[in-house]
């Protein structure tokens, strides 16, 4: 955990001089890598599949979280209200099963991945698989009525040809060093955001408008919006409880997370006025024990994505922050159904 911390450190805060000599040539081994996988699907070289029904991609081009499962739920669910038959895919991130598989709300994470079972546990068709391609298959083969399907994550996913790009970005982070993994925390160069059909900015838009301006001129059609996360419920998932910030300020309260940027979920709440006598990151994705689990509070606060694994603890004790998504811009989803509204003209 501590070269975790060192590492990001170095990413988001202060470039280390001696991880530099190390990690700059990987680095730039990494880049000439990508650019020859790119040219490849590009020239067709490698083949990539087309999905009979439109396919709408929410990725990154960082490491780490920046908000794309909140927004990924916000669009499945906005979508469907608007009468849209929406499905799910996604890698499963650790998962154990090997082969695509429709996931149920009777999985473990450990089975098929945290997202895969958030995505489930609010009705939404969700499927899995290492290859994105073969889970889209599986899921239209057990739903055939679904007329659209959303990806969380795949932007550097070329074996399958998306018809809709949207890069969440974390409004705090942004892209840290500016560096490719793993001098920095890119995944792909920042000049490639002109190709996306839009930016969702996690957080506060006014301090980006200088580079949310170049990327305007490198792409005049890209769609911007700002993505606000409020608090929806404090929920107890043991006895059905849901509390307001005032009552839960009445409880000794620590925060817990597993996620990509825990920082980002401890400064939420205490933004949102929720005393925080304790707080405890760990890795992303990391399978909690017991032990892991403070005794000495009466509350502890988590994420959505990491109760699908502390609720094998059936701890009381455990309240988990539900929270819900605000774009500034609906023209994400005009824009989305209109591509529906195309495929099935």
């Amino acid at each position: 955990m501590k070269l975790q911390q060192l590492i990001e450190n170095h990413w988001y805060n202060r470039i280390n001089l001696w991880l530099t000599f190390i990690l700059l040539p990987l680095s730039i081994l990494f880049s000439i890598v990508s650019r020859i996988r790119y040219l490849l699907y590009k020239f067709k070289i490698f083949k990539s599949n087309k999905l009979p029904v439109p396919l709408i991609v929410v990725g990154n081009i960082t490491v780490g979280g920046v908000g794309k499962t909140p927004l990924t739920k916000y669009l499945a669910k906005e979508l469907s209200t608007k009468g849209i038959k929406v499905g799910v895919i996604l890698r499963g991130y650790k998962s154990k099963i090997k082969y695509p598989h429709i996931v149920s709300p009777t999985d473990t994470s450990e089975m098929v991945g945290d997202e895969a079972l958030i995505y489930v546990q609010n009705n939404i068709k969700v499927a899995i698989s290492k290859k994105r391609y073969l889970a889209a298959l599986e899921l239209l083969k057990n739903f055939p009525d679904i007329e659209l399907i959303i990806s969380d994550d795949g932007l550097q996913h070329y074996s399958l040809i998306s018809d809709y790009k949207i890069a969440v970005i974390d409004a705090t982070r942004m892209f840290g060093n500016k560096f490719l993994l793993p001098m920095g925390p890119l995944r792909e160069n920042i000049n490639s955001l002109g190709n996306v059909d839009a930016i969702v900015i996690n957080g506060d838009l006014s301090p980006q408008e200088n580079f949310l301006h170049t990327i305007k001129l490198i792409n005049p059609k890209i769609t911007i919006s700002q993505q606000n996360l409020i608090i929806d419920k404090i929920f107890n998932p043991i006895t059905k409880e849901i509390v307001n910030i005032n009552m839960i300020n009445n409880f000794n309260t620590i925060a817990i997370a597993a996620i990509g940027n825990p920082n980002r979920f401890f400064d939420f709440l205490i933004k949102y006025g929720i005393k925080l006598n304790g707080k405890i990151a760990f890795p992303d994705h990391y399978n909690f024990k017991i032990n892991d689990i403070p005794k000495e509070y009466d509350a502890i606060l988590v994420t959505e994505k990491d109760y699908v694994k502390l609720a094998k603890f059936n701890n009381d004790k455990i309240w988990v922050i539900l929270i819900k998504v605000e774009l500034d811009n609906q023209d994400i989803i005009r824009q989305i159904k209109n591509l529906k509204d195309k495929s099935h003209g």
